[in-house]
């Protein structure tokens, strides 16, 4: 029994079962010799979901690397020249996101970013109408909470917005219009261990209501 709840505690202490994106992060290790950026962009959709995901490898020279093996979730990556790596898929993430880069002994390795979740928007809806010059209330499904929330509409932006779920647009910046939309994008990111200075990863996830009415 006290087996168990170790480990249980370890399982804790590494944010293994964390609903906190950012707590799931594992910077990895490497040969200190690449810089890597690393992006997965997530487009939430009820009818055409899509991720794409690029990894820039340059070496110490700042030039594109190319013949490495890439692979970052569950997508193998395609060299497209100059140091890039791209590859898509018509779904999202099915868990946290893996990295890994390997060109000879130059790599970057264990790398793990916390996948956020795909969110769905309750508030506003589509084609429904809110007030005008009256707070717009904003709201959010959080599957997993991400580190920032970005959100827009045609009038409006705000920046690193905590994931609570929910957020008011003050009146005054809620005029009226009749293609009104809102965009949530949630993301978590990490710097990279064992790749040379600047390396990181980021994945973004992407909703939108678009239109409603503001009258």
């Amino acid at each position: 029994m006290k087996r168990i709840v170790l480990v249980a505690a370890v399982v804790a202490a590494c944010g293994g079962s964390s609903n906190i994106a950012a707590n799931r992060n594992r910077a990895g290790s490497g040969s200190s010799t690449l810089l890597v950026t690393a992006t997965a962009t997530v487009t939430a959709s009820d009818t055409s979901p899509s991720t794409n995901y690029l990894v820039t490898v340059k070496n110490g020279q700042n030039a594109g690397v190319t013949g490495a093996t890439v692979s970052f979730g569950a997508v193998s990556l395609t060299d497209a020249g100059g140091g890039n790596y791209t590859g898509s898929s018509t779904s999202y993430p099915s868990g946290d996101l893996s990295l890994s880069v390997v060109k000879g002994t130059d790599q970057v390795q264990g790398v793990v970013l916390g996948y956020p979740g795909a969110h769905a928007i309750n508030a506003p809806t589509v084609n429904s109408t809110v007030s005008a010059g009256q707070p717009l209330h904003v709201s959010w499904t959080t599957p997993s909470v991400a580190q920032s929330v970005t959100i827009t509409t045609r009038d409006f932006n705000a920046a690193d917005v905590s994931d609570t779920g929910s957020y008011d647009i003050a009146g005054t910046d809620n005029p009226a219009r009749t293609n009104q939309r809102v965009i949530i994008v949630r993301s978590n990111q990490l710097d990279l261990a064992g790749a040379l200075s600047g390396s990181l990863a980021k994945v973004t996830v992407t909703r939108r209501v678009d239109p409603f009415i503001v009258n």
